[in-house]
């Protein structure tokens, strides 16, 4: 922080009787309020030229003394400064006609305070005119910033020569820079209006300026158009023309603005080339060699542009594709994370009646729905892994195990057809990987495969343990687990195999892949810390190989827990808000929180939940991400106004882990669907985490009865 920074934030005290500067001081500092003393009028002045953020003034200081300095001070202020002074006087010891209080007045902005006044009146009064200040000086930067954004857009504008202008709808004003105005013809100190402005276009084109701007107006798209325009000097001059058209809040176009340029240049270039080329074929007529030759290049010239037809209209079905893929993958993110609510109800309700009956056949019953349960929990995570990228879970997994859990799936996913086998190293230890993520990527693999061998054949998923090689560049030096998925099909064209990890690169038909597929496999492995390789030869079959890191030995003998049977007892001390949109999850977090022996109150949704805190702050806050009006992630922004040290568990069944870190913050993140256990480990050390600042917080709140 800079001394004048410092400066800024400080507080000058002019009291020259007695010790009430020292008092003063005293009672800022107390506060947290840096202040500093000043003896005379002068020396006030030269501390303001050093920057602080108020002033505070005993009468007699002002009665006195020479306020010439000073006066002349606040006079010269600029536009965004409006100085605070607290002034302190004694009952009826200032009167109110007085000339020094009233040039103060007239110039800045004076608080009076009357004497005797207690210590709080005075920090707040301080701390109102620092606050004051403060925001005067984030106007000060907010103007500089604007100032300077202007001065670079027409640094830019005047170095592209581009000259900009603005009509007003409903005033048929027109506004232009000087380059504008250049660019029709006209001079810069006269005025320029609109009908000037039409009145130059040359009238063969002056219809289609007028049919775009009113296209422009009607369908808020913007428009690029080149048209002529006569000079005063009769000469013709071309401008390419662009706009858009703004709507006001009433939905009605308020403007429409743009650029202008002068392209008389290119165009009389376009003209004199096609001349010439006129000129040259009627040459070449004469000539059999020429035209034989003239022939030969447009024939080479038409294979070209026949090639870049064809590349364009390949890639424009490719993002054709990958949006409705893109499109695809939303729907399947949104039934999978209502379902994940569904699931969550239906898994925590289970373990409710498991906890609160004695019967063993219910508690069989309850198991089996369970185990049910969470196959449907691990095909959501699956759903919502295809619809977007979320960030990896990665932890010690058996290969082997994860594999042969597949077959099934494997099975239907290839057909009859092929045949499927496996070959696992012996003792191999468990690799560093999120095992959904593996099984997205082996399935994608085995598709390929599949696709690869119209007519059968065999697919083989081979794991074993391999050393990097020392030259390696994409490999750390060490042992990697290794998954390899072999299968007997067409194979690869060597120019392709450097292209397949590419995404959107595919040698299916379109409409029959994405593309994404090898891209998303060759993404997994980057983020588990490993790489993706593929080997092939054409009608000799494709092996792909993941490489992936070996769990740590700590990972292995202390994995994460998967169902902690009992759950810690909470304490009736700590409050807990929950709030969340699906009435069931709701009641099911409710009734856990209370089992578990937390105060709890609930809130329907994000205002709801806001005013439940202004009116009683809790010790902590859980709060679904995707809710109506008011998601998860304005809640936590809102609620950290209020309590900035409130620990805030943040609970998703959101596939998108990106976009939920840029707003947790140092928050928690429960996910979906989860067991008591888990929700009892994530509330003990949320509330754990909490600071005594919040508790100072929560106090000062319910003293004063509001927030703000």
């Amino acid at each position: 922080m800079t001394r004048q920074h410092l400066n800024e934030q400080r507080t000058l005290v002019l009291a020259p009787q007695g010790r009430d500067a020292e008092t003063i001081s005293h009672v800022l500092r107390l506060n947290h309020i840096d202040s500093h003393i000043c003896a005379n009028i002068g020396m006030l002045t030269e501390e303001l030229r050093a920057g602080a953020g108020a002033a505070l003034i005993t009468d007699e200081a002002l009665e006195s003394q020479n306020l010439a300095p000073l006066i002349d001070w606040l006079a010269a202020q600029p536009a965004w400064s409006d100085f605070p002074f607290i002034l302190l006087t004694q009952p009826r010891s200032l009167p109110r006609e007085s000339l020094a209080l009233g040039a103060l007045e007239s110039l800045s902005n004076v608080v009076l305070l009357e004497r005797p006044l207690n210590t709080e009146t005075l920090k707040r009064a301080a701390a109102s005119a620092l606050r004051a200040r403060r925001r005067q000086y984030e106007a000060r930067a907010a103007l500089q910033q604007r100032l300077q954004a202007e001065e670079r857009l027409g640094f830019a504008l005047k170095a592209g020569r581009l000259g900009a202008w603005e009509i007003n709808v409903a005033t048929g004003a027109l506004t232009t820079s000087d380059i504008c105005k250049e660019n029709f013809g006209q001079p810069t100190d006269r005025a320029f209006t609109y009908q000037n402005l039409l009145a130059c276009i040359h009238p063969h084109d002056l219809p289609t300026y007028q049919e775009a701007l009113q296209a422009a107006l009607e369908s808020r798209d913007g428009f690029v158009i080149e048209l002529r325009v006569v000079w005063p000097d009769h000469s013709i001059h071309w401008l390419q023309i662009r706009g858009e058209s703004s709507v006001s809040e009433s939905d009605r176009p308020q403007r429409v603005a743009g650029v202008s340029l002068d392209v008389t240049e290119r165009m009389e270039s376009a003209r004199q080339l096609s001349d010439s080329q006129r000129a040259l074929h009627d040459l070449n007529e004469t000539l059999e060699r020429r035209i034989a030759e003239r022939t030969r290049e447009l024939a080479q010239l038409n294979d070209r542009l026949m090639h870049e037809i064809r590349e364009r209209e390949r890639n424009q079905a490719a993002s054709v594709q990958g949006q409705k893929m893109e499109a695809i993958g939303r729907l399947t993110g949104g039934i999978a994370h209502d379902f994940n609510n569904l699931l969550h109800v239906s898994i925590g309700n289970l373990e409710l009646i498991d906890r609160v009956t004695t019967d063993e056949r219910v508690q069989r019953f309850a198991a089996t729905a369970r185990k049910a349960l969470a196959r449907g929990t691990k095909l959501t995570g699956q759903l919502l892994a295809f619809a977007r990228n979320q960030s990896l879970d990665l932890k010690a997994v058996d290969l082997a195990v994860l594999i042969d859990g597949m077959q099934e799936l494997l099975a239907a996913s290839v057909g009859s057809s092929i045949n499927i086998d496996f070959d696992f190293a012996v003792g191999m230890p468990p690799a560093l990987a999120d095992p959904n993520q593996i099984e997205m990527a082996i399935l994608n693999l085995a598709i390929n495969a599949r696709d690869a061998m119209p007519h059968g054949g065999t697919l083989l998923l081979r794991t074993d343990c391999h050393d990097s090689a020392p030259d390696d560049e994409l490999l750390r030096p060490g042992r990697y687990a290794v998954v390899a998925v072999v299968d007997t099909g067409t194979g690869i064209r060597a120019e392709n195999l450097a292209k397949v990890f590419d995404p959107f690169f595919t040698t299916k038909q379109v409409g029959s892949g994405t593309g994404l597929g090898l891209s998303q496999v060759y993404g997994i492995a980057k983020q588990s810390g490993g790489v993706a390789r593929i080997h092939s030869r054409l009608g000799e079959g494709t092996t792909v190989e993941l490489w992936l890191p070996l769990a740590s030995d700590e990972m292995i003998r202390n994995p994460a827990p998967e169902n902690v049977k009992e759950a810690a007892q909470g304490s009736a001390q700590h409050s807990i808000l929950v709030v969340e949109d699906d009435p069931e999850v709701r009641q099911f977090m409710v009734e856990s929180l209370g089992m578990l022996g937390y105060p709890v109150r609930e809130a329907a949704n994000g205002l709801a939940g806001l005013a439940a805190i202004r009116e009683q702050p809790p010790d902590l806050l859980i709060v679904d991400f995707l809710m109506p009006d008011m998601n998860g992630a304005q809640v936590v922004a809102a609620v950290t106004e209020i309590l900035p040290q409130l620990p805030i568990i943040v609970a998703t069944g959101y596939a998108d882990m990106r976009a939920i870190d840029e707003v947790i913050g140092d928050n928690f993140v429960l996910h979906k669907p989860f067991q008591i256990s888990e929700l009892a480990k994530m509330v003990s050390t949320a509330l754990s985490s909490g600071k005594h600042a919040c508790r100072d917080r929560r106090r000062e709140i319910a003293a004063n009865g509001k927030t703000a």
